[in-house]
């Protein structure tokens, strides 16, 4: 019953932060420009393959779990109730850094807009990349909720892709905003707020 429950949960939870990001994708992706390097293509192909994998470890767990059942992770349900809170913590970052952002945000693979503002109030006065922050907390959170390697290995792997393409992105972002986006760089730290 309890596995029952916890399926029910990723799957509503699972189906919030796709379907946001899809959203937030599709209304922004047509009017930013193309200004992907080769790297960047590359990683956007690896980061696809693995979301494939990642979505077919998630239906198999809430379509056919008895089908991944020997992969399982012995984690207390205390623990899986515990990332459920940390998922729905991690899916308020996203939501609200898209928020703050407003009509600044584009795809990385899009580019930036000619008209974008760097917006450094609200969370991103505290952090850099809070959607980063909120996609890291709330997928490693499902998967860790799902306590199943056929869900976790995929996140992972691609937790790691996603990691490395901040460095391109941030390369864009200086190409865009110069000295101006270095200063923020300087004073605002990537993922983990300062204290004081």
């Amino acid at each position: 019953m309890e596995e029952l429950l916890f399926r029910v949960t990723f799957s509503i939870l699972w189906s919030v932060f796709f379907v946001s990001l899809i959203v937030l994708s599709h209304s922004a992706r047509w009017s930013a420009r193309k200004q992907t390097t080769t790297r960047e293509g590359r990683l956007r192909v690896t980061a696809l393959v693995l979301a494939a994998i990642y979505f077919g470890g998630a239906l198999f767990y809430v379509l056919l779990p008895g089908w991944i059942l020997f992969l399982s992770i012995p984690l207390p349900d205390w623990f899986r109730l515990i990332m459920v809170g940390a998922a729905v913590l991690g899916l308020s970052f996203v939501l609200w850094g898209y928020y703050v952002l407003g009509k600044n945000w584009a795809p990385s693979v899009s580019g930036v807009r000619e008209d974008t503002v760097l917006v450094t109030t609200g969370l991103y006065g505290f952090v850099r990349h809070p959607i980063y922050l909120g996609i890291f907390i709330s997928l490693s959170a499902l998967a860790l909720m799902v306590a199943n390697l056929f869900v976790l290995l995929p996140t992972v792997a691609l937790l790691i892709v996603l990691y490395v393409s901040i460095d391109e992105e941030e390369v864009i972002l200086i190409d865009r905003f110069g000295d101006e986006y270095r200063e923020y760089k300087k004073r605002t730290p990537r993922f983990i707020p300062r204290l004081g």
